[in-house]
């Protein structure tokens, strides 16, 4: 248990770093407001932050063999990937207002694509990843799963199980 804390601190400081670099490129404040009804220093925990605390723990739960960390590593690497697209593409829709509406359009179903392949590439390798777990594993592995997929899109479902 005390792993997974100090492993948290450590991802959370470096969320933190990273953010307030970040804030600092775009000319904010640390601590600044974002928007209405935002209280001082009551964001959330930063997206990367998440993911790799969740990973972190999941890994350290499901107790893998050496057999199946390269079926985990595959998964991993996907899930990271999609994060680093859907955080590159958050940073580039400041310029989607300069283009035009037919721009907007094909930018929107380019996106898509992207993310639908990303999405198929990553239910192929936690298949594979499944297939290779245990039956106690695999009860471990339930419900954390495909929720930990949806985490760099936002939608929060790993954090309702």
């Amino acid at each position: 248990m005390r792993r997974r804390t100090w492993f948290a601190l450590a991802v959370a400081a470096f969320a933190s770093a990273i953010a307030g670099q970040a804030r600092a490129q775009l000319g904010g404040t640390p601590g600044s407001r974002r928007g209405k009804g935002e209280r001082k220093g009551a964001g959330k925990e930063a997206p990367a932050a998440t993911l790799e605390i969740t990973l972190h723990e999941f890994h350290e739960d499901l107790k893998l063999s050496a057999a199946q960390e390269p079926a985990w590593e595959s998964y991993v690497t996907k899930v990271r990937a999609l994060a680093a697209d859907v955080a590159r593409e958050r940073a580039r829709s400041r310029s989607v207002a300069q283009m035009s509406v037919l721009q907007r359009i094909e930018r929107a179903v380019d996106v898509s694509r992207n993310r639908l392949t990303a999405m198929e590439d990553i239910a192929q390798s936690a298949k594979a990843l499944y297939s290779s777990l245990t039956p106690e594993q695999q009860q471990v592995c339930d419900p954390r799963l495909a929720n930990i997929m949806s985490i760099p899109l936002g939608e929060g479902a790993a954090r309702r199980s």
